[in-house]
């Protein structure tokens, strides 16, 4: 009686498959933001962490020129996750029409003369 209970007991155990486990998630993504068109003109005004929950995020920089450029640099971040990307707009409240998804790591993103990163938000899995 004991062994049979034992044995079904083991079989239970046996069979029970752990539960699969969920890749861990970026709270932010850091996009580093440049002075004038491309990511080369010296180092980055500031990078700002936007935050992977999908939000609406403004990105404030001291303004002493145009920062109308941004970079997800591998540096801070070697790549974005599977199904992540980070959408730039050029005014506070992410609904501008001029819109650049960055998919990837290493991407410098300009909007061009007189348009200036100033939001972005995260989109998809993060």
């Amino acid at each position: 009686m004991k062994t049979a209970f034992f044995l079904s007991i083991l079989a239970t155990a046996a069979s029970v498959t752990a539960a699969p486990t969920l890749a861990p998630r970026l709270t932010s993504i850091p996009v580093s933001i440049y002075e004038g068109a491309g990511c080369n003109n010296g180092i980055a005004l500031t990078t700002a962490e936007i935050p992977t929950d999908g939000l609406c995020f403004p990105i404030y920089v001291i303004q002493g020129g145009s920062t109308n450029s941004a970079l997800i640099s591998t540096a801070n971040l070697p790549s974005l996750p599977r199904g992540c990307s980070v959408q730039l707009f050029s005014d506070f409240t992410c609904s501008s029409v001029n819109v650049i998804t960055q998919t990837s790591a290493g991407q410098c993103a300009t909007f061009g003369p007189n348009k200036y990163v100033f939001s972005a938000k995260t989109v998809g899995s993060c």
